[in-house]
C-alpha cells in the first residue's frame, strides 16, 4: 500500500518527506540516504516513538511513518573543507565557466591562471582568425549557460572571434570573476602529494611570469620574472581544443610555386593568398568546413577540398535541432534532417562511412574521427560550383600544380593545410599522468582534466556546442572535490575507462575519444545519485537556453537571408557559377523534425 515517511534529522527542524509502501524496509531508506549524502548505511540510525520512549528501528523492520535520524546534520551533502585554494588553469571557456559556478556557490577559494594576456582560450585566441564564427549558436555557447543567468543580449546567433573574446571579458568582470583571474601566468610545475585529497592538498604550484606578447600554445620561453610558488587542494586543467596542427608533408612541396600553410593560429593572410585564387584545401575535418566558409569571405576563385574520406557536415538547422533537444534526437531523425541539405550536394548521408543504421533506419550509429563541421556555406558553394570535395589522396606536387593518385591534376595558387589538431604532452607533463582514470589523472580527485573529445561516437545527438559539457565538466570536477565519500564510491565501482598516451597517433593520455567520453557521461551521475541530482536539470537549461535565444521562426529567417546573402554575392562576383537554390528547409520541415522527436519548437 503506497504511503509516506516523514524523516526530521535529530536536533534539528529539516525534514524529508518520502514516498513509501507499507512493507518498505528501513535499511532501503538507510542505501537511499547513503547514495544521496555519501556516507554509509551503518552511520544512519532511526528513531522512532514507541509509546512514551523512544527505540532505534533494526535494518530489517518495516519503516515507520514518522522517524528521526541521527549520524547526519543535514539532508544536504556536507561539503569537505580545504585550506588551499583550487587551482583552475586555463582562462577559455571551460575555465570561466568553473569559476563563475564556484562563485555562484559562495565559493572564493580558487585561482584561475593562464599564460596569455587576456581571457578566451586556446581557440579564440591562438586557433582563430579575424573571420573565425562560431559555427554552432550562441544560445548554447555563452558564459552564463546556467540555471539562474539571462541568455546574453545584443549578440549575433554565431558571433566572430573579436565578438566572443569581447564576451568572455565583459562577463568576468560583471560576474566579479576578474580578481580571481592571473593572467600571464605559466604553471612550470606542479608537486603531487599523496594519492587523492584524503592524503591532503595537491601540493605547491611553481609559476612563472610570462611575456606579454605570448598567445601561441607551445610552452612559453622562460622569463626568470615573477617566480612564485604557493600550494593547492586540488589542479582542475582546461587545455581546451586539441592545440599543436597534425602535420603532412606532400612529395615535392620544394616545387610548387604558391602559397602553402597550416590554416590555423591566424598566420595566413587570406587577404593575399585567397582573394581572386585557386585554393586547395587539404583536410575535411571541422576546420576544413569553417575554412571554405573563410575562403568564400576572401572571394576566393575556386576551392577545391582535397579528402581521403568525405566526412558528415551539419547544416545550421540540425545543429539548432540538436541543441534545443530534451530528450536528445535520436539518430534516424538527425540523419534524415541532414538529407535537405546533401540532396542540393548530390549526395546521400546515409550512404557516408561514419553511418551505420538497421535494414529499415529506425537504428542510426554515427562514428567519425572528425568533429563536424556546422555550417551551411558548405553546402551552398558546393551546389553554386564554387566548392568542389575531392576523395582522393596527392600523390606530389609541381609548380602550381596538384597531381592527385587517381591521375587528376589540380592547377592552384593556393595550399591550406587542416588535418586537424593534436593534443599537448605539456599536459601529461605538468600533471604527471601516465593513466587517465575518465577525467581524472591517476585516480586523483585533485587532477581532472576536461578537453576536446576528438571525434563523433553517437546514437542520439544532445548538443553540437561547448556551453552544456562545461557546465557539466564544473559540476563533476567540484562534486569529487567536495564530496570525497562519492568518489570513493565511483572509483570503487571499477566503472571508469582508463586512458594511456598513443605516441603512434600523437594523442597524449589526457585527450579522450569520443566513445570514452560518451560512457561517462550517463554513467558517474547513476553511480553518484547526489551529483545526479545537481546535473538533473542540465538539459532543460540547454534547451530553455537554446529556445529563448533562437526562436525557430527567427533562426530560420536569419539562415534563410544569409544563404540569400551569400549565393547573390558569389554569383555577381562570378557569373559563371551556377544560379544558388534556395535555402533547403523550411519551417514546415522543422516543425515535422520536432513533432517526430516529440518536441515543440516553444520554450517549457
Amino acid at each position: 500500500t503506497p504511503a509516506q515517511t516523514e524523516l526530521r534529522v535529530h536536533g534539528t527542524d529539516e525534514v524529508m518527506t518520502l514516498p513509501v509502501v507499507t512493507s518498505t524496509k528501513v535499511l532501503e531508506l538507510k542505501e537511499f540516504l547513503s547514495a544521496k549524502l555519501g556516507i554509509e548505511p551503518s552511520d544512519l540510525q532511526f528513531i522512532t516513538r514507541a509509546g512514551c520512549s523512544w527505540r532505534k528501528q533494526l535494518d530489517h523492520e518495516e519503516v515507520r511513518r514518522k522517524v528521526l535520524v541521527s549520524g547526519i546534520r543535514s539532508f544536504k551533502p556536507q561539503k569537505a573543507q580545504y585550506q588551499a585554494p583550487f587551482l583552475i588553469i586555463g582562462a577559455g571557456h571551460i575555465g570561466l565557466r568553473h569559476g563563475i559556478y564556484l562563485l555562484q556557490r559562495g565559493f572564493t577559494n580558487f585561482v584561475i591562471v593562464d599564460r596569455r594576456n587576456k581571457v578566451g582560450g586556446t581557440s579564440w585566441i591562438s586557433q582563430a582568425n579575424k573571420t573565425s564564427k562560431l559555427q554552432t549558436e550562441l544560445g548554447t555557447y555563452h558564459l552564463q549557460f546556467d540555471e539562474n543567468n539571462p541568455v546574453p543580449v545584443g549578440m549575433s546567433t554565431w558571433p566572430s572571434r573579436d565578438e566572443l573574446l569581447e564576451h568572455f571579458a565583459k562577463v568576468s568582470d560583471e560576474y566579479g570573476l576578474t580578481p580571481y583571474i592571473r593572467l600571464q601566468t605559466n604553471v612550470k610545475r606542479v608537486d603531487v602529494v599523496g594519492k587523492t585529497s584524503v592524503d591532503g592538498p595537491l601540493g605547491d604550484v611553481h609559476t612563472e611570469a610570462v611575456d606579454e606578447n605570448y598567445s601561441g600554445v607551445d610552452t612559453p620561453l622562460p622569463t626568470g620574472r615573477e617566480i612564485k610558488t604557493f600550494p593547492a587542494s586540488c589542479a582542475f586543467m582546461y587545455p581546451g581544443n586539441l592545440s599543436l596542427p597534425r602535420k603532412y608533408e606532400y612529395k615535392g612541396e620544394d616545387l610548387f610555386n604558391g602559397y602553402m600553410e597550416y590554416a590555423m593560429f591566424d598566420t595566413v593572410n587570406y587577404d593575399e593568398v585567397v582573394r581572386g585564387k585557386v585554393v586547395m584545401i587539404a583536410g575535411h575535418g571541422a576546420f576544413g568546413v569553417e575554412n571554405i566558409r573563410t575562403c568564400c569571405e576572401y572571394s576566393a576563385k575556386k576551392i577545391y577540398m582535397v579528402c581521403r574520406r568525405r566526412n558528415l557536415a551539419c547544416p545550421r538547422v540540425c545543429s539548432w535541432l540538436a541543441n534545443q533537444s530534451d530528450p536528445p534526437i535520436p539518430g534516424s531523425l538527425f540523419v534524415d534532417s541532414l538529407v535537405p541539405a546533401y540532396q542540393l550536394v548530390d549526395s546521400d548521408p546515409w550512404t557516408h562511412h561514419s553511418v551505420t543504421a538497421n535494414a529499415n533506419r529506425t537504428s542510426v550509429h554515427i562514428n567519425q574521427k572528425s568533429r563536424f563541421g556546422i555550417g551551411d556555406v558548405y553546402f551552398l558553394a558546393i551546389s553554386m560550383g564554387k566548392c568542389e570535395v575531392i576523395v582522393d589522396d596527392v600523390k606530389r606536387l609541381s609548380e602550381d600544380k596538384v597531381h592527385l593518385e587517381s591521375g587528376r591534376e589540380l592547377q592552384v595558387q593556393t595550399i591550406l593545410k587542416v588535418f586537424g589538431f593534436t593534443g599537448l604532452y605539456e599536459v601529461d607533463r605538468l600533471l604527471k599522468i601516465k593513466t587517465m582514470t575518465g577525467w581524472w589523472a591517476e585516480g586523483d580527485n585533485r587532477r581532472y582534466v576536461a578537453s576536446e573529445n576528438p571525434g563523433v561516437y553517437a546514437a542520439n545527438f544532445a548538443s553540437t556546442s561547448l556551453s552544456p559539457g562545461a557546465l557539466g565538466w564544473s559540476q563533476q570536477a567540484t562534486h569529487m572535490m567536495w564530496f570525497p565519500k562519492d568518489w570513493n564510491r565511483l572509483v570503487a565501482s571499477g566503472a571508469l575507462p582508463s586512458n594511456k598516451a598513443d605516441d603512434e597517433i600523437s594523442r597524449p593520455a589526457y585527450v579522450l575519444d569520443a566513445v570514452t567520453a560518451l560512457s561517462m557521461q550517463f554513467m558517474i551521475p547513476t553511480i553518484c545519485p547526489a551529483l545526479g541530482e545537481v546535473q538533473m536539470n542540465n538539459a532543460v537549461i540547454k534547451r530553455s537556453k537554446q529556445l529563448e535565444c533562437h526562436p525557430v521562426e527567427r533562426f530560420l529567417e536569419e539562415c534563410a537571408n544569409e544563404w540569400d546573402w551569400y549565393g547573390k554575392t558569389w554569383k555577381e562576383e562570378d557569373p559563371s557559377l551556377k544560379d544558388p537554390p534556395s535555402y533547403p528547409y523550411t519551417l514546415t520541415m522543422v516543425k515535422d523534425y520536432l513533432r517526430s522527436a516529440g518536441q515543440s519548437a516553444i520554450k517549457s
